[in-house]
């Protein structure tokens, strides 16, 4: 299974499930809320998946990914992702959305976190493997290096060559 990236080139869908579940956005629909973090990855398609980063995932999103996934405080999931802390944990209290630029930070780290228990075949070493110092990231972990698009390409292709067996 490949997964998407923000761009768009790879799927993890299911194709024609684009509307299926719980939206991780306000959509307007009845019950839209961030209860299935695994939603976003495995309902949705690529075109779903944009429309829901531009409209922006709920802000609740970060605490259950900080500590459900990656078992992290949240502060740590804000410092890696290079996003103000004070503005996160005010939309959070207000049940507000988080930006578009904001939504695909997290967007990444659900992308990357999903590869990475392909991977290791855990959830949880896979949310310790991100949390850890690489080498090919000259000693940032790859939750470090995921608040920009370049970061995400090399975290992702580290894992890729793991996936195909070739080595660094």
């Amino acid at each position: 299974m490949s997964l998407n990236q923000p761009s768009g080139r790879h799927s993890a869908a299911r194709p024609g499930a684009a509307h299926a579940g719980k939206a991780l956005v306000g959509s307007g629909r009845p019950g839209a809320h961030a209860d299935d973090i695994e939603t976003f990855l495995v309902r949705f398609d690529p075109l779903e998946q944009r429309r829901q980063i531009r409209e922006g995932m709920e802000a609740a999103i970060i605490e259950r990914v900080a500590k459900e996934l990656l078992h992290v405080p949240v502060q740590t999931l804000l410092a890696s992702l290079n996003l103000p802390s004070s503005t996160i944990l005010r939309k959070m209290a207000r049940a507000e959305r988080l930006s578009p630029a904001e939504s695909d930070r997290v967007a990444r780290v659900l992308y990357v976190r999903q590869l990475a228990v392909e991977v290791f075949e855990d959830p949880a070493l896979a949310a310790e493997w991100m949390q850890r110092s690489n080498a090919e990231l000259g000693g940032l972990s790859p939750l470090e290096v995921l608040d920009s698009q370049p970061g995400y390409d090399r975290v992702r292709e580290i894992l890729l060559r793991v996936i195909h067996g070739v080595s660094a």
